[in-house]
């Protein structure tokens, strides 16, 4: 009896210095996104903040002028990529979170119906036009590479996309209802991924990494086609995740971020 309180009394600890080095801060933004150096960024309507991973301040971004900030991608951590919908218009800044271009007019480039944006290979971008359902990359000279298509067509069906990523010869067109459509780096067709209700996800090696509709972080395998859940004891509360390395970033539903380790 005395052995097992013994015993008892070590899981409470060691659970106990386990859970303390769980770093949590309040997250203030609307969205978090991350970079593969390991800084997040709290991201609202007008202004971008850049923070290492032990929550310290690096730098940030603001501007109330061009409009509502729609979407970040920090692929390349040297060229951020913003996108503000309302007016079209997308501007490069760099891992100082300062403009390194001028303002970039989608309607001048005759995509002004565009409402997805994200990086692609060799400092291309992908577009996406939901009146012609197509997808349309341009290289970093606002030259049209690759097309998809009318992607309604080809499927059949009646599309409502929310989200777009590119990653490892890969484009991901995310549809809420229908499931991730996947393409090659051509604007190819491939498959699409049979898992709905997603608002975003990240692409991690051999798996997608999101926040499932009981709000909980899971991943799928692209090879075994295996879904699991990432401590869902713990995280079931959760708004949005990414993963960089061995660290996972979990905003829950009270804005807090918890900064923890995978093991």
């Amino acid at each position: 009896m005395i052995m097992k309180k013994i015993l008892l009394i070590l899981i409470i600890i060691v659970s106990g210095n386990l859970s303390a080095q769980v770093k949590a801060v309040d997250f203030k933004g609307i969205w978090l996104t991350t970079d593969q150096m390991g800084y997040y960024y709290e991201i609202d309507d007008t202004e971008i903040k850049k923070y290492t991973k032990n929550g310290a301040l690096d730098c940030s971004y603001s501007n109330n002028v061009l409009g509502v900030i729609a979407n970040v991608d920090v692929t390349n951590p040297q060229k951020v990529l913003v996108y503000f919908r309302d007016f079209t218009k997308i501007l490069i800044l760099d891992n100082t979170l300062s403009p390194t271009s001028d303002v970039i007019d989608l309607t001048d480039l005759e995509l002004d119906e565009t409402t997805l944006v994200c990086r692609s290979y060799n400092n291309g971008t992908w577009y996406y036009d939901p009146v012609r359902f197509e997808l349309i990359r341009k290289d970093q000279e606002l030259i049209t590479t690759n097309t998809s298509g009318n992607i309604a067509n080809l499927l059949n069906k009646n599309i409502q996309t929310n989200f777009l990523v590119e990653y490892n010869n890969r484009v991901y067109l995310n549809d809420k209802s229908l499931g991730i459509f996947v393409f090659d780096n051509y604007g190819t067709y491939l498959k699409t991924l049979p898992i709905t209700g997603l608002s975003s996800f990240q692409i991690k090696e051999k798996q997608l990494v999101y926040c499932n509709t009981n709000s909980q972080v899971e991943t799928y395998d692209f090879f075994t086609l295996e879904i699991a859940q990432f401590k869902p004891l713990e995280y079931n509360s959760v708004l949005q995740v990414r993963v960089e390395n061995n660290t996972i970033f979990i905003v829950d539903k009270n804005h807090h971020l918890f900064i923890d380790k995978i093991k």
